[in-house]
């Protein structure tokens, strides 16, 4: 009980038997026992130590200590009403010795709050609480800078107390404002034990509740790092600590980084708490929420329903998010039955909590989310109403721009459009400098996913409001990721034109971005594996970055006063669109929301919107049906799922948005979610007759469009490159590897004890066949235009040194490995040669992501000829945010990228002609396109060519 004022010690193997008659012995005995791993052994010596007193005649003060211990122990046995009868015993002793304003009282009426909570009497927990707080800050005052250090220590307590009481009671944000000063105290206090560790975590999880992710992620590390210190491994306080880490880390939207804490915490409470303990039930319901994210929703739901009858009695807040959850899963898995009767039961639990309490508030919001998927507008937007009055005092507007944007959407629908409309921009506002704000955390995920839901809304609201204005601001919004950001500092870089200290201050901005990033997830996965010396050197060498990061901001926002407007979701228009369109092309964007597909399409004369029933569930079904016949063990040899095809070109071109393309050639793509892992090329325009699999004469939607992809809607046509018939050209490909031809590749031995095994490297399959693709597209410029690096040269040396060249066409004909692929790697990276010398880590054969990134690559045009260039780091996660953000954001053009495991001679082909065609006056997106149709059509001569799998998985970013 951390906010009861307990200072827990390490277990001790034996207790040495302690005579009666020895009050001080006894203490030091009870004092050395853990009273969350020994707990009835615990009681049982703080027993000992109070009938020792009592036989001594000691003071009330003594008696009411051995008490709250005793209460403490028993808490964490489950025994709650003997840990409340206890606390109230001290309570009574201290009043009946007339000593109600010390320090022993405010401790019992801590203890006394925490265990009414427990009993089932919440309402009891606040007063006594604030009743325990005045008692110190008469004592000590408010500031605990300035006192002792056991002063210190029990007003940073009290101040725990008390946030914690609040965050209790629902009323979050008040609770987090209590925590700095809270751990302000504890270390004025000169507290070194595991108190202080457990007040970071909890501190962490209550400013988490509160929507401030910073200061929560920098309190649960720092309390992982404090319980490595002080506790044994497998400790039940480690667990506690790792857990809160995964939590901070899933509510920041770093998934996959939360997994690790998330799976060490739910072992450690299960094997010492059990698994009816709240802690263990809390990291059961934290990984099952983590499984969700990650697209695993049979797994999630397993985990947050494993102990709800349980979980009923002992914390019916905890109840509702794990059934509020549970169903969330059930609709993201297709499975709308069993999402409503979850969101029901939520409801229904949620009906009976206090209105300030947040957690029922997550349970009534299920419900509306359910209800509006089934097309119950109205009754979604009453249940939305009352949570907005659960929120706010009469006559206020709630400030959460999430459910006015929701409120507004749901009023249009139910035919209010000006006043929907009013609120929705309101909402938009809000959320839009939220996001801006979010963008500059470097501990958040990249793309800041958890915005993505209501920007979809804001969409939605647009389409159904016929604002097309508005839908394309919406879905720039939505696509204002990390790529489109790094993008945005190459641009202010080029408007400082020959100023070479704005342009070293921009670099320090844009280089240090993806370097933090990095960084923080290499911390969070060392603290995840309990390797706290090398998460220790991660946190200073943040430290630093942020504040050379901090002095370049400055600096610029002191010459540029428009720097932050750089660096801001770009302001667009349709008419603005239009007006650098030429004939034939069109932007075309789709995007799947929760419950929708949302589409639109610009032409030069034209804009239409639509959108489709089916939503993410669908479609990301629809596109793991299909990745698995184009990158599956089968591949070549198994029937393509046309039908799935089909029907996800149905969905993302709605009859509206399909007709507005009926003409144009070239279209250019602004997508998301699982959408953006799979080329839209070979998506059919209708269903073969029969039973036919000859794929060279199906409808592909190759036939009649080239498409490129654009990062954002503004980025659409946006830059016209004409230069590509003066390029010079850089090839890399066919690096001295020992490896078998062909054979897998097992990612998880080529990273060790983080760094780099170069002899693993070393031992990956040779790809030989790549020095044949590289030697073609450098004949086509010339020998004169021409670099050519394979084996040995193929170093990272090499690449180096040539990079500063600034060659405009570069090529990469080798292995890419995505990140999370290789065990401790947290980021993607090109297969290089490598180097005779292991030592050497700035040479290891590994180009990683954060090194591309660093080399300034201004090429014009990127081919990156490797398995799996495109791919997001999971089923659920963005693509293009890996390999392709380190060369877009160090100043490429273009990009031309696979989706899925490339054949060498398919490879080979597609890259040589679209190389070739671009040199002959196409667009690099035409000149694909015309490689595809000639392996469709049976022109290439090659095996299985017009397999989907074969001439389908590049696509083109950025044309």
């Amino acid at each position: 009980m951390a906010w009861a004022g307990t200072t827990p010690a390490f277990a001790q193997d034996t207790v040495a038997p302690i005579e009666i008659d020895d009050p001080a012995a006894a203490k030091a005995a009870a004092e050395a026992i853990d009273p969350l791993a020994q707990a009835a052994e615990a009681e049982a010596a703080w027993a000992l130590y109070l009938e020792a007193v009592r036989a001594s005649g000691g003071p009330a003060a003594e008696q009411a200590l051995a008490l709250n211990r005793m209460g403490e122990s028993r808490y964490y046995q489950q025994n709650m009403a003997g840990a409340l009868e206890a606390a109230l015993e001290a309570k009574t002793l201290l009043e009946d010795a007339g000593e109600t304003d010390g320090e022993a009282m405010a401790e019992a009426l801590a203890n006394a709050a925490v265990f009414h909570g427990a009993t089932g009497n919440p309402e009891l927990q606040l007063p006594l609480q604030e009743r325990s707080l005045a008692i110190r800050t008469a004592l000590y005052g408010t500031d605990p800078s300035g006192l002792e250090p056991p002063a210190a220590k029990a007003l940073g307590l009290g101040y725990l107390n008390y946030a914690h009481a609040l965050y209790e009671a629902g009323r979050f944000g008040e609770a987090a404002d209590y925590i700095l000063p809270s751990i302000d105290g504890l270390i004025q206090g000169q507290l070194t034990d595991a108190t202080l560790f457990v007040a970071m975590s909890s501190g962490a999880n209550i400013l988490v509740d509160a929507g401030r992710l910073g200061e929560a992620l920098t309190l649960a590390q720092e309390g992982v790092t404090k319980a490595t210190e002080l506790l044994p491994e497998g400790h039940p306080f480690m667990g506690f600590a790792q857990g809160t880490l995964a939590k901070v880390l899933l509510e920041a939207d770093r998934y996959e980084e939360a997994a690790s804490p998330a799976r060490e915490a739910l072992d450690i409470m299960s094997e010492k708490l059990g698994p009816d303990h709240p802690n263990t039930m809390a990291a059961l319901h934290n990984l099952g929420v983590i499984a969700a994210r990650l697209g695993r929703y049979d797994e999630a739901i397993e985990l947050m329903l494993a102990r709800q009858a349980k979980l009923g009695e002992i914390d019916l807040g905890e109840q509702i998010n794990s059934l509020a959850s549970a169903s969330n899963a059930a609709h993201e898995a297709g499975r709308d039955g069993q999402a409503m009767e979850l969101a029901l039961q939520a409801a229904a639990v949620a009906a009976t909590r206090p209105p300030e309490d947040q957690k029922a508030i997550n349970g009534l919001l299920a419900l509306t989310y359910r209800q509006e998927e089934a097309g119950n507008y109205a009754e979604a937007l009453a249940g939305l109403d009352k949570v907005a009055a659960r929120l706010t005092t009469p006559g206020e507007e709630t400030s959460d721009p999430d459910i006015e944007i929701r409120r507004g959407l749901l009023a249009i629908r139910t035919g209010a459009v000006g006043a929907g409309w009013q609120r929705v921009a309101d909402g938009t506002q809000r959320l839009t400098a939220d996001m801006v704000r979010a963008a500059d955390q470097f501990d958040l995920g990249a793309d800041l996913p958890s915005y993505y839901e209501t920007i979809m809304q804001v969409a939605e609201a647009a389409i159904v409001a016929g604002r097309p204005d508005d839908a394309l601001k919406a879905f720039e919004l939505a696509s204002w990721g990390v790529n489109a950001r790094a993008r945005q500092y190459l641009a202010l870089r080029q408007s400082v034109g020959d100023d070479p200290e704005a342009v070293t201050r921009i670099d320090t901005l844009r280089r240090g971005t993806e370097q933090l990033r990095v960084l923080n997830r290499e911390r969070a996965a060392m603290l995840g594996a309990n390797r706290t010396a090398d998460a220790e050197d991660r946190r200073s060498r943040i430290e630093t970055l942020e504040a050379e990061m901090a002095a370049a901001k400055k600096g610029l926002a002191s010459t540029r006063p428009d720097f932050a407007r750089w660096l801001q979701p770009e302001a667009i228009t349709v008419q603005s669109i239009q007006s650098r369109l030429q004939e034939g092309e069109a932007l075309l964007i789709a995007m799947p929301a929760r419950h929708r597909t949302f589409s639109m399409v610009i032409t030069r004369d034209q804009v239409a919107m639509g959108e489709s029933a089916e939503g993410r569930p669908a479609v990301r079904a629809l596109v793991a049906q299909l990745r698995d016949a184009l990158d599956g063990p089968g591949r070549t040899g198994q029937a393509f799922p046309v039908a799935a095809s089909a029907q996800l070109h149905d969905i993302v071109m709605p009859p509206a948005v399909e007709k507005a393309l009926d003409g144009q050639t070239r279209v250019a793509i602004v997508t998301s979610d699982a959408l953006s892992r799979l080329p839209f090329a070979l998506l059919l325009t209708s269903l073969p007759e029969g039973e036919t699999a000859d794929y060279a004469a199906m409808d592909w939607l190759a036939r009649k469009f080239a498409f490129s992809i654009a990062l954002t809607p503004s980025a659409a046509f946006a830059a016209r490159d004409d230069s590509a018939a003066d390029a010079s050209f850089l090839g890399i490909g066919a690096p001295a590897l020992a490896g078998a031809q062909g054979a897998q590749i097992d990612p998880v031995q080529l990273y060790r004890s983080g760094s780099v095994s170069v002899d693993d490297v070393r031992n990956l399959p040779a790809l030989p066949a790549t020095a044949g693709e590289v030697a073609e597209v450098a004949a086509a410029f010339g020998a004169e235009r021409s670099v050519v690096l394979t084996g040995a040269a193929a170093s990272e040396r090499r690449v180096r040194e040539e990079s500063a060249a600034a060659h405009q066409t570069v090529l990469f004909a080798t292995h890419g490995l995505m990140g999370g692929e290789i065990g401790g790697l947290r980021e993607p990276a090109l297969v290089l040669t490598p180097p005779a010398d292991a030592g050497n880590t700035a040479n290891d054969g590994l180009l990683q992501a954060s090194e591309i990134a660093a080399l300034d690559f201004a090429a014009r045009f990127v081919i990156l000829s490797a398995c799996n260039s495109a791919a997001g780091r999971h089923a659920t996660a963005p693509a293009y945010t890996g390999l392709a953000n380190a060369f877009l954001g160090s100043g490429t053009d273009a990009l031309m990228l696979s989706h899925w495991r490339v054949r060498d001679d398919a490879s080979a082909r597609l890259s040589v002609e679209t190389v070739k065609g671009a040199r002959s006056g196409l667009t690099r997106a035409e000149a694909l396109r015309k490689a595809q149709l000639t392996l469709i059509d049976g022109g290439s001569g090659l095996p299985d060519a017009s397999h989907p799998a074969v001439w389908g998985p590049f696509v083109i970013i950025g044309d």
